[in-house]
């Protein structure tokens, strides 16, 4: 069990994963005064991020999973240009690409991709390739697994609660454990609102609350006659 802030009535049976690419398009330089000897790579650039953001993205985001929806996400990298007076060459921006537990990883590049080469070949002049810059695949624990049935019934006992089976909207560490079969989920104390920024707590209560739901899972899952084993 991995102790990311999940809050006290909250199960992550399983995590998001994520594609990350960069789209480059090449141009041809000229000088601002003939821009017909070049081939404007911004341009280009533009009307492929605006085909995918009209088309694919609503698509893409359309898509759920657990209460969950896919995520797509452009320009959060943009880079290109070297002068006002010249037309720009080279132009690319990022892609971040979210992926539900029900969604793979190669296909979700390829329908990218595909996407982008059918744009490509409409009406663009410049080259446009797509490099994968960082790919992790999604994972799901069983639900009814026997980890999940003795923490739901730990926080019961503790915290008197129902807690919720999600999915975590970013890759977490229980994912190694996932893809390898092995039963693993991931519960912990602290606001999920306030996790890795800058003004990051967890109240003293929650900790102590969550320690003791830890020590009653334990417990359960030793000693409780109920549970499989």
């Amino acid at each position: 069990m991995v102790a990311e802030p999940t809050g006290l009535g909250i199960i992550w049976v399983g995590s998001m994963g994520m594609v990350q690419l960069d789209v480059v398009i090449r141009g041809v330089p000229a000088h601002v005064s003939q821009p017909q000897l070049g081939v404007n790579a911004f341009e280009d650039g533009v009307k492929v991020a605006y085909a995918i953001i009209t088309g694919l993205k609503g698509r893409i985001e359309g898509r759920s999973y657990m209460g969950e929806r896919a995520v797509m996400t452009l320009g959060g990298l943009v880079k290109g240009g070297l002068g006002r007076n010249i037309v720009p060459d080279y132009f690319s921006f990022s892609i971040d690409r979210r992926l539900l537990p029900n969604e793979d990883v190669d296909e979700s590049i390829r329908e990218i991709a595909d996407y982008i080469k059918e744009i490509g070949e409409n009406g663009v002049r410049s080259a446009v390739d797509v490099y994968v810059i960082n790919a992790i695949d999604a994972a799901l624990n069983r639900e009814d697994s026997m980890l999940v049935k003795g923490l739901v019934k730990a926080i019961g006992d503790v915290v008197h609660l129902s807690p919720k089976l999600m999915v975590s909207r970013t890759p977490v560490d229980t994912r190694y454990f996932q893809r390898l079969g092995v039963d693993a989920v991931t519960y912990g104390p602290g606001d999920l609102s306030s996790a890795h920024g800058p003004d990051e707590y967890i109240s003293v209560d929650d900790i102590i609350k969550a320690s003791e739901v830890y020590l009653r899972l334990v417990d359960v899952m030793l000693n409780d006659r109920t549970m499989p084993h």
